[in-house]
């Protein structure tokens, strides 16, 4: 890590300390009562998830402080990461949060610092999740629409996807099909890709607030009434924060959501298919369990590494959703490591709080970066055949 540079002269340093924190904090206000007794209650809580100090220079033993000469001073460092961490997330009303701060403790004078952020991502494999993500889903719906004692024939819609698990730059093929019986007309047909956040406070009471943003949106053209039609539309993932926090202060989900707009009274039919978005895809046809040989070891002792990508130490086996342990895994060749990218319309923030009174130099904003991969150059292999959902006929007309 790169230390301060000055201009000229030398500094007194009694040490210089690398801190580096997560946290997760969760905060909003709500009125209660009325007239006089109106009062605004305010919502928080906050979980610790890393707290790590380390010391990257001290003076002799004799405690006095030493001189740092102007210039750069590059340190070296780690920190080890728990696999539990929950993943990096920037929101209204709370955030999930690491930063790296080095401070420069100065004899006699205000104490210097300069903090960064930086992202952690949870992985989340989406060929380690329960094996029903794989499996085509469908909601169905059938509405009649009423006026005074008449009543209409009934409207048929029918959503359909052929899984469940999906990673940003991937594309969701969905296909629509609607049976109009009735002399309704349908406006228009919204598909969205809708992220819901729940944030969880525990002071002064348990207490949850919810947010649903539309991620991704296509509007189809309306149909007549007494005819059908069929939507083929595939809606293309932005880089989003995966899935994540089921045990932590904020959790993230997505759900597919489609509204068919009938004109005149009456609800207007409205479907919802969840879905999970990973930092790994599903592959086809992958095995229930693949096993990975043991290294080769070398004369010399050292392990020759193994071809592919190198994504670092792993461990030896990864638990899986139905309970059965597999070895870990590697992406097939056809699939190139993902780029990190900043979040569909994520907004910076300034991470800089009271401890950084006295900071030096520029604290950029941050904005945390999550995986989002490139589909346009792979081939993928065909999906096996009993994988595929049979198309069942819409009910036959009366």
């Amino acid at each position: 890590m790169q230390g301060v540079q000055y201009g000229a002269g030398n500094t007194k340093i009694e040490e210089i300390t690398l801190r580096i924190i997560g946290y997760t904090s969760v905060e909003w206000s709500e009125k209660r009562g009325q007239g006089k007794r109106r009062r605004t209650v305010f919502y928080s809580a906050r979980r610790d998830h890393l707290s790590s100090q380390k010391v990257l220079f001290r003076p002799q033993q004799n405690g006095n402080p030493a001189d740092l000469p102007a210039g750069e001073h590059i340190y070296q460092f780690a920190c080890e990461l728990p696999s539990s961490l929950p993943t990096s997330f920037e929101g209204t009303y709370g955030h999930c949060r690491y930063t790296a701060q080095v401070v420069l403790d100065r004899p006699w004078k205000f104490n210097l610092t300069h903090k960064v952020g930086f992202t952690v991502v949870q992985p989340r494999d989406l060929n380690l999740q329960s094996p029903s993500i794989r499996i085509p889903s469908r909601m169905e719906d059938a509405r009649v629409f009423c006026c005074g004692i008449w009543r209409t024939q009934p409207l048929f819609v029918r959503l359909t996807v052929p899984c469940t698990g999906y990673v940003p730059g991937q594309a969701i093929p969905l296909t629509i099909d609607l049976d109009n019986r009735s002399t309704r007309l349908i406006e228009g047909v919204n598909m969205k890709l809708q992220q819901e956040v729940i944030y969880r406070a525990e002071s002064p009471s348990p207490k949850f607030r919810r947010q649903v943003h539309t991620v991704v949106k296509h509007i189809g053209d309306g149909v007549e009434g007494e005819s059908t039609r069929q939507y083929v539309q595939r809606l293309v993932v932005p880089t989003v924060v995966p899935t994540c926090g089921d045990q932590n202060l904020i959790s993230v989900a997505y759900r597919l959501h489609l509204t068919v707009r009938v004109e005149g009274c009456g609800s207007d039919p409205v479907l919802e298919i969840p879905l999970i978005i990973g930092t790994t895809p599903l592959i086809p046809e992958q095995p229930a369990t693949v096993a990975i040989p043991p290294p080769t070891v070398a004369a010399d002792g050292a392990s020759a590494e193994a071809g592919g990508f190198n994504f670092g130490n792993v461990p030896e086996q990864l638990p899986s959703a139905s309970g059965v342990m597999r070895q870990s895994t590697l992406p097939p060749e056809y699939l190139p490591p993902p780029t990190y990218e900043e979040a569909m319309n994520a907004a910076a923030v300034v991470i800089t709080d009271d401890t950084d009174t006295h900071a030096i130099g520029s604290t950029k904003p941050y904005v945390p970066l999550y995986p989002s991969y490139n589909f346009n150059d792979i081939q993928w292999p065909p999906l096996p055949p009993d994988a595929r959902l049979p198309q069942l006929p819409l009910p036959p007309k009366q």
